[in-house]
């Protein structure tokens, strides 16, 4: 096989990259390797041909835009490393690695001659620097290896039929979109070549930032190391999260607590043309149809079958600040805000265009005025869960941009049969947990003076993008306002949010929803050290906060009371360690604070009738074995219940005499289906 892989190449080679027609699939196409370069492979099977990239250098100066630089002093191009690196996925070996030589000469990497036009199989190790002879210069190179779940190959040398690279053709205009071939490579090596359908810019702020972030569509379903199944993937650069974890961690939670439309996601590394481009998120894009995160909109679903509107239908809306004219949106009456239709999506000029928009407007304006006034029918309009959950989890991440973009609902018909909003999925949160510094002016106009610290309210005071009194606050404003959401959020927030907390700060889960933080970290060091090697490690800039320090605090479950350190706590912001652990500190402070502040309003869910034949987990014992049971465990074992005689028994599913998080973890894989050795659901036989 090393023999066809060479003289494919060097049938390449004679064509000096001119594209050529070989006797294989549209998918074994190589034409985005070049002349003169390095490459490692992904995969030791090297009939594979889309998972090359080759050795680059670094740029730590990249993530400054010219009026950074001119600040600091800096000038672009000073910060190219001499060294060349291989940024390698987590699918390599930690120890050897396919080396492809495409110089004309052989070179020799690590005392192993790798043939020129050919392959050899290079042993390294990471982090190490090895002296390189090739096209008649001396090269430093270094093997860096990532942790991340996954990594996405995306190729296309000819983006616009001229000869244009992919990345250079995307980024010259967010319109731009083009069809490519490329690998999806979990990290035990397997590997999916789906064909990509369409690869486009998105975002607004992010977009016009050096790391860009991208939609994909794949001409049919993947699945990204487990993720369910979907053809509309996103790219989340995370540009402004040098923790690279803020969106991950608040998409999971809401997955956690039970929210409809929680998208799954991965930590990724992509390669755009055999070039690494950093650390990514590739998560299900928020979209409708068939294998999408909203499976039940399409483009015809406000359409009986005679073609006709329906009476009732379901949509998926978006507030959104920015929406422009060649966006399919409206502004509201009530809420003074732009409300762009993500489905059903219909062209101007199609049936029912206009009266669509306008039956939008009117549903989301009569949701915000009985949102604003708490009126008695709030209920039958929104579902109160969904929109108490959406707003919690803006105000655990104070998250800037709350209420006035990426706020998303999506009208549907309840269990029981009523139509009415349901708030999700969430999305966009890299401005959250402790990142943003905000804007000055509109601040004092707020009255909030303490944004960035991880205590004080922050949802109630941010204003809606119009003017009027109907419109000084956005719609999750009014809900931090309004008396049956709160008295919502403190029950919620207990018995939802707080059991969540607790598996993220345990050890060691890997399954379920929401995993800890320690597996998130151990999914992104590696990855993490590649992207900030490569130069994405955002230190500076007058919107990221200053991560340097932070006065930390914990939550007194017997008095009720948050407590504060006495000394701040320093971090090294040139780690991703001391990013991460900055993240983590800033977030489980506010969460302690919130549970302060919640406290005196919290009357616990009262437990169920003892039955007369119990089954193993079911711990609020009313004869079912569910996710409660594990939710009731988390409680307990966070100390803001107790589980005590007969239900202390049916909890304790590892008969250990114990029950702690172990045991919810044993009842969220039976729940699951997953097998465990433990009698779940087994009768205790009282």
């Amino acid at each position: 096989m090393k023999k066809f892989i060479s003289i494919l190449l060097c049938l390449m080679m004679i064509a000096s990259m001119v594209c050529i027609s070989f006797n294989v699939s549209a998918a074994d196409d190589m034409s985005y390797i070049k002349n003169n370069m390095l490459y490692v492979h992904a995969v030791e099977d090297e009939t594979e041909t889309q998972s090359w990239h080759h050795w680059q250098h670094a740029d730590i100066y990249r993530d400054y835009d010219e009026e950074d630089l001119e600040e600091l002093g800096l000038v672009a191009g000073e910060g190219i490393s001499e060294e060349k690196y291989f940024f390698m996925p987590s699918s390599v070996a930690d120890d050897k690695v396919v080396i492809m030589n495409t110089y004309s000469e052989d070179v020799t990497v690590n005392g192993t001659v790798v043939p020129a036009k050919g392959t050899a199989e290079v042993s390294y190790i990471a982090g190490e620097k090895y002296t390189v002879q090739a096209g008649g210069e001396t090269h430093t190179l270094i093997f860096m290896r990532s942790t991340a779940e996954a990594a996405i190959y995306i190729n296309n040398p000819d983006a616009d039929g001229e000869g244009t690279d992919l990345f250079t053709y995307l980024s010259a205009d967010k319109e731009n979109d083009a069809k490519a071939t490329g690998a999806i490579v979990d990290d035990e090596g397997n590997v999916d070549n789906t064909p990509i359908k369409k690869i486009k810019g998105r975002g607004n702020t992010t977009w016009l930032k050096n790391k860009k972030p991208f939609n994909v569509t794949y001409d049919s379903a993947v699945s990204i190391d487990g993720m369910q199944k979907t053809k509309k993937l996103s790219l989340l650069a995370n540009y402004q999260d040098s923790a690279l974890v803020r969106n991950r961690f608040l998409q999971d939670l809401s997955d956690e607590i039970g929210m409809p439309y929680a998208s799954d996601s991965r930590f990724v590394d992509l390669y755009m043309n055999g070039e690494y481009l950093g650390s990514y998120q590739v998560t299900q894009k928020v979209d409708i149809g068939k294998n999408n995160l909203v499976p039940e909109i399409d483009d015809d679903t406000h359409l009986n079958e005679d073609g006709t509107l329906k009476e009732e239908f379901p949509f998926i809306c978006e507030v959104d600040a920015s929406a422009g004219s060649s966006d399919y949106y409206i502004t509201t009456s009530q809420a003074r805000c732009k409300l762009t239709l993500k489905g059903p999506e219909i062209d101007q000029g199609d049936p029912y265009h206009d009266e669509v928009l306008n039956i939008a407007k009117t549903k989301f304006d009569n949701m915000f005025t009985a949102v604003r006034t708490d009126s008695a029918n709030m209920g039958e309009l929104v579902d109160i869960d969904s929109l108490t959950k959406i707003y919690l989890i803006n105000e655990l991440g104070k998250n800037w941009d709350v209420g006035v973009s990426s706020l998303y609902f999506v009208y549907k018909q309840a269990e029981d049969g009523s139509w009415k909003f349901f708030a999700s999925p969430v999305w966009d949160y890299d401005n959250s947990i402790g990142n943003a510094t905000g804007v000055a002016g509109d601040l004092r106009r707020m009255g909030v003076t303490d944004y960035e610290e991880p205590t004080g309210w922050w949802v109630m005071y941010k204003p809606g993008a119009g003017s009027g009194k109907a419109s000084k606050y956005n719609i999750l404003s009014w809900a931090a306002r309004n008396e049956t959401i709160m008295d919502n959020a403190a029950r919620i927030w207990f018995e939802e949010f707080v059991p969540a907390m607790e598996v993220f700060n345990s050890n060691g889960v890997d399954e379920g929803e929401l995993y800890s933080k320690d597996v998130y970290y151990d999914f992104l060091e590696g990855s993490a050290d590649m992207n900030y090697t490569l130069g994405w490690l955002m230190t500076t800039g007058s919107w990221i906060c200053d991560h340097s320090t932070l006065r930390t605090g914990s939550f007194n479950a017997e008095t009720g009371k948050f407590v504060q350190a006495s000394e701040d706590t320093t971090y090294d912001i040139t780690k991703f360690e001391d990013q991460y652990n900055y993240t983590m500190d800033w977030l489980n402070t506010r969460a302690a604070w919130l549970s302060a502040e919640f406290y005196e309003n919290y009357t616990p869910t009262a437990p169920g009738v003892l039955p007369n034949e119990a089954l193993y987990g079911d711990a609020n014992l009313d004869n079912i074995v569910n996710i409660k049971d594990a939710t009731l465990i988390q409680k307990h074992t966070a100390k803001l219940v107790t589980i005590s005689g007969f239900a202390f028994e049916c909890a304790d599913v590892r008969k250990d005499s114990d029950v702690n998080i172990n045991d919810a973890t044993a009842i969220q894989k039976y729940v699951a289906g997953i097998a465990t050795n433990y009698p779940v659901g087994e009768k205790i036989n009282k």
